[in-house]
């Protein structure tokens, strides 16, 4: 888009330029006799070198500013001392290369530049600075599958970091792969007993299982460590929700909102839809699918697709 928007830009700055020479040159010769000049040739000359100006202008705002703009970035990203530390290490030299290639859109580059650097660094440090590029890298590209590896590969240089582990963490659990996240998550915690992610998360994996206790546990455990927590509360919302305790399940979604929960409205018809599910009265909609592990009521007419997602949670 960017190159898109330079190679416009630049066709206007050539027809700009081109329409000033024009005028220019029909103004000199244009004359109601053959002999006068209705252009002097100073004035000439002057229409010339502000056409010059113009077009240095313009090629200077589209192509040299950004081109130093992305170079700056790109040594900032290193550091205080990126200077310094590019005239010694080839790995920072190659991590450099790697970062300004991403922001001028060459992404087969930045992978090959970054992937070098990170295979040459040899202190943890320097790794996790490579993997977290190739990570900003491969989330440009939506590269899913690479992704992964970056995440694994966070945790396997730094496994005692608490990010890193929910961060792998979140991917197994976007894959359906519940243990592995759990695991990561409980490993998150390992290291950072008060991070509030990791027992969301694990919260939602209970719920899923059907460990309905567990969940409630980990999220009383979450409200403890943060009670201004909006998500903990629309969690617990949903949960009370599930057990049919219509007056606790709006008592949690009034304290979410006043938390400064985004979209209030999905979740109070998401808590209807449960209580009405609860009581057997559901009409198909907004229930989240997230939670179809229950029995269905035989009453119940929700739409197939409903149907089968219940059935897939029930197998995870």
């Amino acid at each position: 888009m960017n190159n898109k928007n330079n190679t416009a830009a630049a066709t206007l700055a050539a027809v700009g330029l081109g329409f000033v020479f024009s005028y220019a040159v029909f103004a000199m010769f244009s004359s109601d006799s053959d002999d006068e000049l209705i252009f002097p040739s100073g004035m000439m000359t002057l229409v010339a070198i502000a056409g010059v100006c113009y077009l240095a202008i313009i090629l200077i705002k589209l192509f040299l500013m950004p081109y130093l703009a992305r170079r700056r970035a790109a040594l900032r990203a290193l550091g205080k001392d990126g200077i310094r530390i590019l005239r010694k290490d080839a790995t920072a030299r190659l991590a450099y290369k790697g970062i300004y290639s991403i922001m001028c859109n060459k992404f087969p580059d930045a992978e090959n530049f970054l992937q070098q650097a990170l295979a040459r660094a040899d202190v943890q440090q320097n790794q996790m600075f490579c993997v977290e590029w190739l990570i900003k890298l491969y989330e440009a590209t939506d590269s899913d599958s690479k992704l992964l590896w970056c995440f694994r590969k966070a945790v396997e240089i730094s496994p005692d970091n608490p990010e890193a582990q929910s961060r792998l963490g979140h991917a197994y659990f976007s894959d359906g792969k519940l243990d592995q996240a759990s695991y990561c998550f409980e490993q998150s915690l390992r290291y950072d007993p008060n991070n509030g992610y990791a027992y969301f998360s694990l919260a939602k994996i209970y719920l899923v299982r059907g460990e309905d206790e567990k969940a409630f546990d980990t999220l009383q455990k979450l409200v403890r460590i943060n009670e201004n927590h909006p998500l903990c509360h629309a969690e617990l919302a949903d949960y009370y929700a599930m057990k049919g305790d219509a007056e606790k399940a709006k008592e949690e979604v009034k304290k979410a909102e006043l938390c400064g929960i985004k979209e209030p409205e999905e979740l109070n018809r998401r808590i209807n839809a449960m209580l009405s599910f609860h009581n057997t009265e559901y009409d198909g909609k907004d229930l989240p699918s997230l939670y179809y592990r229950k029995i269905v009521p035989r009453d119940w007419k929700g739409s197939d697709n409903n149907v089968k997602q219940k059935e897939g949670d029930n197998d995870a």
